[in-house]
C-alpha cells in the first residue's frame, strides 16, 4: 500500500508540474514573444507548439484523473476503517465539500487546456483570446492548489488530544518535581532546616577518619 500511495503521490506532482508550468509558460513567455512575429508565422508556429505539446496535456490530466480520484477513494476507506470522529469526520471537516469544489475547478481547467491545445471548433472562441483564457485557467489551477493544500493538512486525523490536556500535559512536564513538595526554607525554622539538611548529607568526619585508619 505504501508504494501504491508514492506512485500516486509522484503521478500527481507531475501532472500539476506539467500542466501548470506548461500554462504559466505559455500565458507568461510564449504569447508575448509570438504578438512580435509576423501573423502568417505566428499562426505557423502555434499549429506546430499545438501538435508538440497536445500529447503532454493529455498525459497531465489523464495523471490527474487517475491520482486524484484512488487518492480519495483511498482515503475515504481509511476514514471509515479507522472510525475517525466517531464516523462524524468527514461531516465536521466539511472534507467531501472541499474536494467537490476542487473537482470541478479541475474539470474546468482540463476544458480549458484542452481548448488551447485543441482544434475543434466548439473551443474556438477560446483559442481566439488566448491571453485572457490562460489567464483564468491559470488562475483556476492556482485556486485549486491552495485547496490541495488545505485537504492535504486534513489528511493528519483527527486531533487525539484536546487542548487542556494538551496545558496540563505540558505545565506537569515544565514543573520541577522539587516543586510539589513543601518549601523547608520558608518560615521560622528555616534556618534549622537548612542545618539538619547540611548535617545530615555531610558526613562525620571522625567517622571518616576512623574509616581510613582502618
Amino acid at each position: 500500500m505504501d508504494a501504491l500511495l508514492l506512485l500516486l503521490r509522484w503521478m500527481h506532482i507531475l501532472g500539476v508540474v506539467v500542466l501548470v508550468g506548461g500554462l504559466c509558460f505559455s500565458r507568461f513567455a510564449l504569447l508575448p514573444a509570438l504578438a512580435d512575429t509576423e501573423e502568417d508565422s505566428r499562426e505557423k508556429l502555434q499549429e506546430r507548439i499545438r501538435r508538440k505539446w497536445l500529447p503532454w496535456v493529455i498525459i497531465a490530466i489523464t495523471f490527474l484523473l487517475v491520482s486524484g480520484l484512488t487518492n480519495f477513494l483511498l482515503f475515504n476507506s481509511t476514514v471509515k476503517s479507522q472510525g475517525w470522529g466517531d464516523g462524524e469526520w468527514m461531516k465536521q471537516t466539511s472534507y467531501h465539500a472541499i474536494f467537490g469544489v476542487k473537482f470541478l475547478l479541475a474539470l474546468v481547467v482540463f476544458y480549458f487546456a484542452s481548448g488551447l491545445v485543441g482544434r475543434g471548433s466548439g473551443t474556438a472562441w477560446i483559442r481566439s483570446d488566448r491571453a485572457r483564457w490562460l489567464g483564468v485557467t491559470l488562475g483556476l489551477a492556482v485556486a485549486i492548489i491552495m485547496l490541495s493544500g488545505w485537504l492535504r493538512n486534513l489528511h493528519t486525523g483527527p486531533n487525539q488530544s484536546s487542548g487542556s490536556e494538551l496545558g496540563v500535559a505540558l505545565s506537569a512536564e515544565s514543573v520541577p518535581n522539587d516543586a510539589a513538595e513543601p518549601d523547608r526554607y520558608q518560615g521560622p525554622e528555616a534556618g534549622s532546616a537548612f542545618r539538619e539538611q547540611v548535617t545530615t548529607d555531610v558526613p562525620d568526619e571522625s567517622t571518616e577518619a576512623t574509616g581510613l585508619n582502618k
